[in-house]
Protein backbone atom coordinates (compact mmCIF):
# COMPACT_ATOMS: atom_id res chain seq x y z
CA UNK A 1 0.00 0.00 0.00
CA UNK A 2 1.35 2.94 -0.58
CA UNK A 3 0.66 5.67 1.74
CA UNK A 4 -0.23 6.06 5.63
CA UNK A 5 -1.02 2.84 6.92
CA UNK A 6 -1.70 4.39 10.46
CA UNK A 7 -4.92 7.13 10.52
CA UNK A 8 -5.44 9.54 13.51
CA UNK A 9 -8.93 10.90 12.84
CA UNK A 10 -9.86 13.84 15.17
CA UNK A 11 -12.87 16.80 15.39
CA UNK A 12 -15.40 17.58 17.04
CA UNK A 13 -18.66 15.68 17.93
CA UNK A 14 -21.15 13.88 15.02
CA UNK A 15 -18.51 14.74 11.95
CA UNK A 16 -18.31 11.14 11.17
CA UNK A 17 -15.19 9.67 12.29
CA UNK A 18 -17.02 6.55 12.41
CA UNK A 19 -18.39 6.51 9.18
CA UNK A 20 -15.29 7.43 7.88
CA UNK A 21 -13.33 4.64 10.04
CA UNK A 22 -15.92 1.84 7.95
CA UNK A 23 -14.68 3.67 4.57
CA UNK A 24 -10.85 3.19 5.24
CA UNK A 25 -11.60 -0.28 6.19
CA UNK A 26 -13.66 -1.35 3.33
CA UNK A 27 -11.53 0.62 0.74
CA UNK A 28 -8.12 -0.66 2.09
CA UNK A 29 -8.96 -3.26 4.40
CA UNK A 30 -8.68 -4.86 8.23
CA UNK A 31 -7.12 -1.78 10.23
CA UNK A 32 -7.01 -2.31 14.13
CA UNK A 33 -9.03 0.52 15.77
CA UNK A 34 -8.48 2.37 18.99
CA UNK A 35 -11.48 4.39 20.45
CA UNK A 36 -9.72 7.10 22.93
CA UNK A 37 -12.58 8.40 24.96
CA UNK A 38 -12.74 10.31 28.23
CA UNK A 39 -10.15 9.07 31.00
CA UNK A 40 -11.94 6.10 33.17
CA UNK A 41 -11.98 5.89 37.14
CA UNK A 42 -9.71 3.01 38.12
CA UNK A 43 -8.86 1.73 41.32
CA UNK A 44 -5.30 1.37 40.26
CA UNK A 45 -5.08 4.71 40.31
CA UNK A 46 -6.97 5.48 43.80
CA UNK A 47 -3.15 6.40 45.74
CA UNK A 48 -3.01 9.60 43.72
CA UNK A 49 -5.45 12.94 44.23
CA UNK A 50 -8.80 12.34 42.10
CA UNK A 51 -7.27 15.88 40.13
CA UNK A 52 -4.36 13.60 38.85
CA UNK A 53 -5.72 10.43 38.23
CA UNK A 54 -7.29 11.32 34.64
CA UNK A 55 -3.99 12.70 34.06
CA UNK A 56 -2.50 9.52 35.22
CA UNK A 57 -4.81 7.54 33.08
CA UNK A 58 -4.28 9.48 30.08
CA UNK A 59 -0.89 10.26 29.41
CA UNK A 60 -0.49 6.18 29.60
CA UNK A 61 -2.92 5.72 26.85
CA UNK A 62 -1.13 7.97 24.97
CA UNK A 63 2.25 6.99 25.42
CA UNK A 64 0.85 3.84 24.74
CA UNK A 65 -0.53 4.90 21.10
CA UNK A 66 2.72 6.43 20.52
CA UNK A 67 4.57 3.39 21.01
CA UNK A 68 2.20 1.61 18.64
CA UNK A 69 2.88 4.11 16.49
CA UNK A 70 6.65 4.03 16.25
CA UNK A 71 6.26 0.08 15.99
CA UNK A 72 5.74 -1.55 12.55
CA UNK A 73 4.80 0.65 9.82
CA UNK A 74 3.19 -1.82 8.03
CA UNK A 75 0.74 -2.47 10.62
CA UNK A 76 -2.57 -1.26 9.37
CA UNK A 77 -3.45 1.24 12.65
CA UNK A 78 -6.67 3.73 13.31
CA UNK A 79 -7.70 6.19 16.21
CA UNK A 80 -10.77 7.28 17.05
CA UNK A 81 -9.62 10.01 18.51
CA UNK A 82 -6.03 10.54 19.82
CA UNK A 83 -3.94 13.18 21.22
CA UNK A 84 -5.03 16.44 19.62
CA UNK A 85 -8.21 16.06 21.70
CA UNK A 86 -6.47 15.28 25.20
CA UNK A 87 -4.89 19.11 24.08
CA UNK A 88 -8.27 20.95 24.23
CA UNK A 89 -10.47 18.78 26.62
CA UNK A 90 -8.01 18.74 29.84
CA UNK A 91 -7.98 22.05 30.38
CA UNK A 92 -11.44 22.79 29.94
CA UNK A 93 -13.32 19.46 31.39
CA UNK A 94 -10.18 18.03 33.31
CA UNK A 95 -8.96 20.69 34.82
CA UNK A 96 -5.06 20.48 34.19
CA UNK A 97 -3.18 20.89 30.93
CA UNK A 98 -3.35 18.69 28.08
CA UNK A 99 0.24 20.76 26.17
CA UNK A 100 2.07 17.33 27.28
CA UNK A 101 0.78 15.84 24.34
CA UNK A 102 3.16 17.62 22.44
CA UNK A 103 5.77 16.64 24.54
CA UNK A 104 5.38 12.87 23.80
CA UNK A 105 5.15 13.80 20.00
CA UNK A 106 8.58 15.43 20.50
CA UNK A 107 9.69 12.44 22.65
CA UNK A 108 8.82 9.75 20.30
CA UNK A 109 9.89 11.75 17.47
CA UNK A 110 6.98 11.73 15.08
CA UNK A 111 7.78 14.10 12.53
CA UNK A 112 10.42 11.10 11.13
CA UNK A 113 6.37 8.64 11.02
CA UNK A 114 6.43 8.94 7.24
CA UNK A 115 2.90 6.21 7.34
CA UNK A 116 1.11 8.08 9.96
CA UNK A 117 -1.43 10.92 8.70
CA UNK A 118 -3.59 12.69 10.87
CA UNK A 119 -7.07 13.87 10.17
CA UNK A 120 -9.37 17.11 11.32
CA UNK A 121 -12.99 16.33 9.92
CA UNK A 122 -14.44 20.08 10.25
CA UNK A 123 -17.84 21.19 9.49
CA UNK A 124 -18.56 24.58 8.34
CA UNK A 125 -20.99 26.10 11.23
CA UNK A 126 -22.05 28.82 9.22
CA UNK A 127 -23.49 26.09 6.74
CA UNK A 128 -24.09 23.17 8.28
CA UNK A 129 -27.55 21.73 8.43
CA UNK A 130 -26.83 18.40 10.23
CA UNK A 131 -26.57 18.94 13.69
CA UNK A 132 -29.09 18.68 15.89
CA UNK A 133 -27.82 18.76 19.99
CA UNK A 134 -29.13 16.11 21.83
CA UNK A 135 -27.92 17.59 25.08
CA UNK A 136 -25.39 14.25 25.79
CA UNK A 137 -22.80 15.04 23.95
CA UNK A 138 -19.65 16.44 25.57
CA UNK A 139 -20.86 19.60 27.03
CA UNK A 140 -24.42 19.33 27.56
CA UNK A 141 -27.09 21.09 26.45
CA UNK A 142 -25.17 23.98 25.80
CA UNK A 143 -22.58 22.35 23.35
CA UNK A 144 -23.66 23.63 20.09
CA UNK A 145 -22.44 26.75 21.25
CA UNK A 146 -18.87 25.16 22.03
CA UNK A 147 -18.02 23.64 18.97
CA UNK A 148 -17.17 26.47 16.87
CA UNK A 149 -14.59 26.84 19.82
CA UNK A 150 -13.86 23.98 20.20
CA UNK A 151 -13.45 23.30 16.42
CA UNK A 152 -10.74 25.89 16.54
CA UNK A 153 -8.86 24.58 19.18
CA UNK A 154 -8.44 21.68 17.18
CA UNK A 155 -7.18 23.49 14.25
CA UNK A 156 -5.03 24.97 16.72
CA UNK A 157 -3.90 21.98 17.80
CA UNK A 158 -2.91 20.34 14.42
CA UNK A 159 -1.06 23.05 13.84
CA UNK A 160 0.95 22.54 17.02
CA UNK A 161 1.48 18.80 16.32
CA UNK A 162 4.56 17.71 14.62
CA UNK A 163 3.14 14.76 12.52
CA UNK A 164 4.32 15.52 8.92
CA UNK A 165 1.37 13.84 7.08
CA UNK A 166 -1.71 16.30 8.32
CA UNK A 167 -5.01 17.29 6.93
CA UNK A 168 -8.26 18.90 7.11
CA UNK A 169 -11.70 17.61 5.40
CA UNK A 170 -15.02 19.70 5.44
CA UNK A 171 -17.59 17.26 6.05
CA UNK A 172 -20.66 19.76 5.21
CA UNK A 173 -21.76 20.15 1.37
CA UNK A 174 -21.56 24.05 0.86
CA UNK A 175 -24.80 23.98 -1.18
CA UNK A 176 -26.92 22.00 1.21
CA UNK A 177 -25.53 22.32 4.34
CA UNK A 178 -25.73 18.55 4.75
CA UNK A 179 -22.94 16.09 5.06
CA UNK A 180 -21.10 15.57 2.18
CA UNK A 181 -20.74 11.87 0.48
CA UNK A 182 -19.03 10.04 2.24
CA UNK A 183 -16.85 8.70 -0.24
CA UNK A 184 -15.96 12.14 -1.08
CA UNK A 185 -15.01 12.74 1.97
CA UNK A 186 -12.76 9.14 2.16
CA UNK A 187 -11.48 10.15 -1.80
CA UNK A 188 -10.19 13.44 0.15
CA UNK A 189 -8.54 11.42 3.26
CA UNK A 190 -7.21 8.83 1.14
CA UNK A 191 -5.58 10.95 -1.43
Amino acid sequence: MSGPSHFLLEGIDRVGKDTLIRGIQARLGYHQVFHYQKPLRLDFYAAVSEAEAPYRYQEASFRTMFQVLCGVPSAKIICNRSHLGESIYAPLYRGYSGEYVFDLEHEFNVHRLSHVRIVLLVEDLTASRHFVDDGQSLGGADDADKRQNHQDLFRRALDTSSFRDKRIVCVTDQATGKFRSSESILDEVLK
